[in-house]
């Protein structure tokens, strides 16, 4: 789903799209929005809101990237303690330790050493007033704030899960942002130290600015100043100036990365990024971390807190009313079962009474229509058993038919006719009743017997055809089935013929 990283400072602000899902994070858009156009300011959250529509974000997850500045953070040593009574000790030391904590002051904090001896973690405390700021504009621009997290960890989150280091080097993240600059010193791919120090604008003093600050920043965490890498954010197009002069002074390797080449970035957007991207990585991180180690952000709207441990009310109450409660759902189930089976003879009876009458006239009908099928049985269809007989006998060459008697039982239904004539051999006369003989045709035949004649059919024979009651109801149904297809394939024949018809009536006198 979408999510939107948001940051913004006096005089811009910044956004940085992506869809996240579990364990991946693919950006997808980016922005610079400038707060001042033509000498007009505009408020941060109309243009956090144009934004939005623009791009048809609303109501969609947000993450909040705030600076060093609206939060105190401070070192903290800790004796050796479990993990679930850790916030409380963190909160209750940062409440004697930070000057403007309270009560009401959101803590969280992030572990960056821990041993047999001690726990070293970094605290950062936000006024609820500052939380209250930045939800308000979240609001006016119709975005939920899922997290608001300290922007220089989100960002050096980002290089230590994606980059590829030495596990063991002191590695220094530098993010320019205007007239500020973010360090974070990370050492055994830990956050050991955050610091934002204002910088000049102008590029030499700026330089010289920077590299005291780094200094100093490396001594405050007891390191040497020689660090083992230092990382600029942002293009080397852009900080070239920068990373010469850090290399000469730092006698260490100064590298110049984009933030989106440690992520999946949309290829559409890679051409139309904005130029100070650098300013763009606590925001890239905040998507990545929130796919795959959001446990590594300092997050103000879900701070660390000691896992509730609730008496386990229920569970007591389970042990002393489980017999009772089997005995019930046992019971329920039983009779549950019992009405179900009831309600269903019930229904069963209902539809069986109800379907009985039409049952009762279809069989009626069905009587009737046996009655009829009985008696149309004997009507047998004597021109087709003729056709039937002249198609399969034999040629006049070889036989001839002297008579033919033909009878219809209108008691059992079917029929039969016997056929007399001659043939010249015994071979045409088998022939023939073979020919005549299949499922519904029974053929006895009396045998050929040699006759005094004059022609050459002196084999004479009588055969005695039996038409099966079967067979004439099949041919019956055969027709009557054939009309009504012939009907439904040419319904405008009927009313052609009846047209037809009516027009001959009108013309005759």
């Amino acid at each position: 789903m979408n999510k939107i990283a948001i940051d913004w400072d006096e005089n811009e602000l910044r956004l940085v799209v992506g869809d996240v899902r579990v364990g991946k994070a693919k950006i997808t858009d980016a922005a610079v929005l400038p707060l001042e156009v033509d000498g007009i300011k505009r408020d941060v959250s109309t243009v956090l809101r144009e934004a939005i529509a623009e791009r048809g974000l609303e109501n969609c997850e947000a993450m909040i990237a705030i600076g060093r500045g609206k939060a105190e953070l401070r070192e903290l040593q800790l004796p050796p303690v479990p993990d679930e009574e850790l916030p409380d000790m963190v909160r209750f030391q940062a409440v004697r330790t930070f000057a403007s904590s309270g009560e009401s002051s959101i803590i969280d904090y992030l572990v960056t050493q821990r041993s047999d001896t001690g726990i070293e973690l970094i605290a950062a405390a936000m006024g609820p007033k500052d939380l209250a700021q930045v939800q308000k504009v979240c609001k006016a621009a119709v975005v939920e704030p899922k997290r608001i997290a300290l922007r220089p960890i989100s960002a050096a989150t980002l290089y230590l899960t994606q980059r590829k280091t030495n596990p063991d080097a002191n590695v220094v993240l530098v993010d320019l942002l205007g007239d500020d600059a973010e360090i974070v010193i990370a050492r055994d791919g830990h956050v050991i130290f955050v610091r934002t120090v204002r910088i000049p604008a102008s590029e030499p003093s700026r330089g010289r600015a920077l590299i005291g600050e780094l200094k100093r920043s490396l001594v405050a965490c007891g390191d040497d100043a020689k660090p083992d890498k230092v990382i600029l954010w942002g293009k080397e197009s852009v900080h070239q100036s920068d990373r010469e002069l850090l290399s000469g002074v730092c006698e260490a390797n100064v590298d110049v990365i984009d933030p989106f080449d440690l992520a999946n970035t949309d290829r559409k957007l890679i051409d139309s990024l904005p130029k100070h991207v650098g300013r763009l990585a606590p925001l890239v991180g905040l998507l990545v971390a929130e796919a795959s180690h959001p446990e590594l952000l300092v997050d103000f709207l879900n701070p660390r807190k000691r896992p509730e441990v609730k008496p386990n009310h229920v569970r007591t109450g389970l042990l002393v009313a489980i017999p009772a409660l089997a005995a019930l759902f046992l019971g329920y189930i039983v009779y549950s079962k019992l009405s179900s089976l009831d309600q269903r003879i019930a229904e069963l009876k209902e539809a069986n009474n109800q379907l009985q009458k039409p049952v009762d006239e279809a069989l009626k009908s069905i009587g009737r229509t046996e009655q009829v099928d009985q008696f149309l049985d004997g009507n047998v269809q004597w021109l087709d058993e003729f056709r039937r007989l002249a198609e399969r006998m034999p040629g006049s060459d070889e036989m001839i038919v002297r008579s033919i008697n033909a009878s219809a039982d209108q008691r059992s239904g079917g029929g039969k006719f016997v056929v007399s004539g001659g043939a010249i051999s015994p071979d045409s006369i088998d022939q023939f009743e073979s020919s005549l003989r299949d499922d519904f045709h029974t053929v006895i035949g009396d045998g050929a017997s040699e006759e005094k004649t004059n022609d050459a059919y002196r084999w004479g024979f009588t055969e005695t055809i039996q038409i099966d009651a079967e067979r004439i109801r099949n041919q019956r149904y055969e027709r009557i089935l054939a009309a009504l297809n012939a009907e439904t394939s040419n319904p405008e024949t009927g009313d052609s013929d009846s047209s037809e018809s009516q027009d001959a009536q009108e013309v005759q006198p």
